[in-house]
């Protein structure tokens, strides 16, 4: 039999090389959202490796979520995927954004490729199940809806 594989992780961690990176990452974990987007657009206008731009589009996919500017979230995460596919926090973080716009099928796919990296992730499970039991709301509220005179 083969060992478990561990559970992927993503870094937002960012080394000397970036401070910018550094301090917006940390800027958002703390809630200070703008600060943050701000901190990260200036951090990936320097030259960085992959990874870090990775997640510093993954970060701001984060931060305009939080901001309800589900598009431009879609974007970064978009993006961040395109350099890295393999980060599931990435997911996670596109999949608030379409369930934000109310596109609970896209959220749900997404968080399925998420588990698909990551299947013993405790964040992924939540959000989908968060995310389905929206889904089932929506439509409940859109049948009575339709029954109402």
């Amino acid at each position: 039999p083969q060992p478990p594989r561990p559970e992927p992780q993503s870094s937002t961690v960012f080394g000397p090389t970036n401070l910018l990176l550094a301090q917006g990452a940390t800027a958002l974990e703390e809630g200070r959202i703008e600060e943050g987007i701000q901190l990260t657009l200036e951090g990936l206008k320097s030259p960085t490796d992959p990874q870090n731009r990775a997640a510093g589009h993954s970060n701001l996919c984060a931060g305009y979520a939080a901001l309800r500017q589900w598009d431009e979230a879609i974007k970064h995460c978009n993006t961040a995927l395109e350099i890295d596919p393999y980060n599931w926090r990435t997911f996670n973080n596109r999949a608030g954004a379409h369930s934000g716009k109310g596109d609970y099928d896209a959220a749900i796919r997404d968080l399925r490729a998420g588990l698909e990296l990551a299947p013993r992730s405790r964040t992924l499970h939540e959000s989908l199940r968060i995310v389905q039991q929206n889904k089932r709301l929506v439509a409940a509220r859109g049948r009575s809806a339709v029954r109402s005179p």
